[in-house]
């Protein structure tokens, strides 16, 4: 009997004989004109203020039928249960019985199947390790272990390919992030600016053409800031000389020496007198000024 379970996993000599109950309401038929014409007699009844305490007698009356039908409802399934929960109870002790012999092998095959991982799993890793071992630091840190290669239907055969397969694919990737270092390494050059901080924009995931757009756009901008600042200055200097120009002055003195020296042997040679005057004016009135002093052999100093 034992190994007939074991080999059929059915209980053949299992079976139950049970009567299906009939349930029967009687005067069924009555029962049913009566509810059915107790109901249309109020049924569409309209509610208003006068009749409102007899709405209220109705909808508590037949409240009443409502319940009293559905306590028989209940108290005919309880006895009708009763058989069926008691053969419920005792099919679950017989399945008690089962399971526990069940737990034990079930945490039987789980721990062996966890050895069973983990022997797997220290396989896999011993064997990237000889693959990683030869190879640079990035693919070292880049590579991933893939959970699935743990699974009992994936064999260490295609563990093996699939690690190779990998190794290749960051070999790859490597060498066009080297060969975008090159280039925006040169292009710095080429463009006079320092290329470390522009490098680590590269590492940050952006493109080498994205950079040196980056790279133009930052030139641009400091040439565009190194003009403006020039322009400024040029500003500053044009309104400190208007400013200068608008306002200047002037003191007469005594000289010894003049350029134009008019004959005046004839007449009394007249006093010399020295005056300090402050002379506001145009440019052009200031120049036309300046022309008729020296013109009339009047020094010109600055104080």
């Amino acid at each position: 009997m034992a190994n007939e379970l074991m080999e059929t996993g059915e209980v053949e000599f299992f079976g139950v004989d049970f009567t299906p109950s009939k349930i029967v309401i009687n005067n069924e038929d009555e029962l049913t004109k009566t509810i059915e014409d107790y109901a249309a007699k109020y049924k569409g009844l309209v509610v208003n203020e006068e009749d409102v305490n007899d709405a209220k007698k109705v909808r508590a009356e037949m409240r009443g039928v409502a319940k009293s039908l559905d306590d028989k409802r209940k108290e005919v399934k309880k006895e009708y249960n009763k058989p069926l929960a008691l053969f419920e109870k005792r099919i679950k002790k017989l399945t008690e019985t089962i399971q526990e012999v069940i737990t034990p092998i079930d945490e039987g095959i789980k721990n062996l199947e966890e050895r069973e991982r983990l022997s797997k799993q220290k396989e896999i890793e011993t064997q990237v390790t000889i693959l990683l071992e030869e190879q640079s630091d990035y693919i070292k840190e880049s590579f991933l272990h893939n959970p699935k290669w743990l699974n009992k239907t994936v064999a260490m055969k295609k563990v093996a390919e699939e690690v190779a397969e990998q190794i290749k694919l960051l070999q790859k990737e490597e060498q066009q992030i080297k060969a975008n270092e090159d280039i925006i390494t040169n292009y710095c050059k080429a463009v006079k600016v320092e290329p470390q901080g522009w490098l680590s924009v590269l590492k940050n995931g952006n493109t080498a053409p994205e950079v040196m757009k980056m790279i133009d756009k930052s030139l641009a901008d400091a040439k565009e800031r190194e003009q403006a600042e020039i322009d400024r200055k040029q500003r500053e200097e044009e309104l400190a000389r208007i400013k200068q120009d608008s306002y200047v002055e002037l003191s007469v003195e005594n000289i010894q020496e003049t350029p134009y020296e008019p004959d005046f042997t004839d007449l009394e040679e007249p006093e010399v007198q020295t005056y300090h005057l402050e002379v506001t004016g145009t440019i052009d009135q200031l120049s036309a000024l300046n022309s008729f002093m020296v013109d009339n052999g009047i020094k010109v100093k600055s104080v």
